[in-house]
């Protein structure tokens, strides 16, 4: 606490004797006046006269002073132990967790220690319907017979869709025949060329006869549809079901195919290139000549624009020549 310096207020400014009344140190001061001193004067002889009442008087004042004392004692204990209150909680709280159960220990220790990434294993492919376009087999070798067999199943698979688009719209009987005709015709040809050539090349390379079998069987099954197709007519009730049940099957053979078969012989000693010029020689010998399939040859080339004019000068000039004898 700072020192007063100014003379004559310290008595006022710093009472030594807590316990008495303000106004009766006040009185023994020096700033006091003579009749206040008077007053207090006069007040202490009438306690000094009381006797035994003054004394217990005096023992009242001794325990109110004690009690007063006690109490800001205390007080200021109270404040210094909330001054303090914040670092020991926080001592304390951290002891409380330090000494807490032994799970919360093992837990501390873990966490304490570095945590080594999460290893996951390879996530699995969602598993998709098998179609002519995902069992397709792909190769970065010189194309060979299992290349024109797929390119065949491929646009097969493309023809039958345009069919089906025709189907749901309803088109006319002689759109759909024209275009049922092109399918079956190019089936005829692909079975007719792997049964001939294909087919028996893989057997005397040692392919699975039971496939082999297999896939016969199932080229005779779709012939029969075949020609059931060709027979019939586009405004029966069970025409489109047909192309539906014949696409439906040759999808399916086709698939089994590209994921038992073409892999086989891909991993056997087969010729797969000198195999695919004699396909290719087979096919276009077997091709359709209608017109409707797509196979009659190149279109006539149009005559161009010089080739018109000068065919129009010349038929007016020998038109002119012919009429000039006449006249």
């Amino acid at each position: 606490m700072a020192v007063n310096k100014t003379s004559g207020r310290t008595a006022d400014r710093k009472r030594l004797n807590m316990s008495e009344p303000y106004e009766i140190a006040y009185a023994r001061s020096d700033r006091a006046s003579p009749e206040r001193k008077a007053m207090l004067a006069k007040a202490e002889a009438e306690r000094a006269g009381r006797g035994s009442g003054s004394g217990a008087t005096a023992k009242r004042s001794a325990k109110a002073a004690a009690k007063k004392t006690s109490g800001s004692s205390a007080h200021k204990s109270a404040a210094s132990k909330a001054r303090k209150s914040p670092a020991s909680g926080a001592r304390k709280t951290s002891s409380a967790r330090t000494s807490s159960s032994p799970a919360m220990k093992r837990t501390n220790a873990a966490s304490a220690q570095p945590r080594a990434p999460t290893q996951r294993g390879t996530p699995h492919p969602p598993k998709v319907e098998k179609t002519v376009e995902n069992t397709a087999p792909k190769t970065m070798r010189e194309p060979d017979a299992v290349d024109l067999l797929t390119d065949d199943h491929l646009a097969v698979t493309a023809l039958f869709r345009r069919y089906e688009r025709l189907a749901r719209r309803d088109a006319a009987a002689e759109e759909r025949r024209t275009l049922a005709r092109q399918i079956c015709g190019t089936l005829k040809v692909h079975t007719q060329i792997e049964e001939e050539l294909f087919y028996p090349a893989a057997r005397a390379a040692g392919i699975d006869t039971d496939k082999l079998d297999e896939a016969k069987v199932e080229h005779a099954t779709a012939k029969d549809l075949i020609a059931q197709i060709e027979g019939g007519n586009p405004d029966d009730d069970l025409y489109d079901a047909k192309m539906t049940v014949l696409r439906e099957y040759i999808q399916h053979h086709v698939v089994e195919e590209h994921t038992e078969m073409f892999p086989s012989c891909r991993r056997s000693k087969m010729d797969l290139v000198a195999l695919r010029g004699e396909l290719e020689a087979r096919k276009a010998a077997l091709a359709p000549a209608d017109p409707a399939s797509g196979d009659a040859g190149p279109p006539k080339e149009e005559p161009g624009l010089l080739s018109r004019l000068s065919d129009r000068l010349f038929s007016s000039s020998a038109d002119q020549g012919e009429r000039a004898p006449n006249s």
